[in-house]
């Protein structure tokens, strides 16, 4: 992961968000070059993690200056969020961030399901489906949404320029204190 700057807490999140730009590229280019499929998850998990990080950076740096304790052993949005509500503070950065992942038609709701998915048992071990039967009658069509499907690439676009929309939103409020 990368560094955080201490003089300016936004410019290591945004820092994490041009690695996520960076490696966005990289999964495409070694996409069109024919990479194989672990590559290719490898550098999308990067990205989606990279991105969530940056969020929660920025979460934790909101609970870093309004005190709440223990806010940096916490290593998601759900739970730093819910040491905000225990302990009854309310932060702008925190309402920012809460409001994206609640709400359904946001993508950063759908870039935490797809880390909390990665996260999960199921997620370490993704695969590629093995090949269908020969002779099969049965036509498959192309799922567009599925993991590095045009839908998805699509997704993580969306989702590198709307975290870093919540970073800039966010640094304002840095800023006024």
């Amino acid at each position: 992961m990368s560094r955080m700057v201490r003089e300016n807490q936004v410019s290591g999140l945004r820092e994490r968000q041009w690695f996520a730009q960076v490696l966005l590229r990289q999964l495409q280019q070694r996409q069109q070059d024919g990479a194989a499929h672990g590559e290719l998850l490898a550098l999308r998990g990067a990205v989606l993690f990279h991105l969530y990080s940056a969020l929660v950076g920025l979460a934790r740096n909101a609970g870093s200056n309004y005190a709440v304790t223990d806010i940096e052993q916490l290593l998601s949005l759900p739970s730093i969020t819910r040491a905000f509500a225990q302990q009854q503070v309310q932060s702008p950065e925190i309402n920012l961030i809460e409001a994206a992942r609640t709400n359904t038609a946001d993508v950063i709701h759908w870039l935490e399901q797809q880390v909390m998915a990665a996260n999960a048992a199921s997620g370490l071990a993704r695969r590629p489906l093995p090949p269908q039967e020969e002779g099969m009658l049965a036509m498959v069509a192309d799922d567009p949404n599925a993991v590095l499907a045009s839908g998805d690439i699509e997704r993580l676009h969306s989702a590198v320029a709307r975290v870093k929309e919540v970073l800039e939103a966010a640094a304002a409020h840095m800023e006024e204190w």
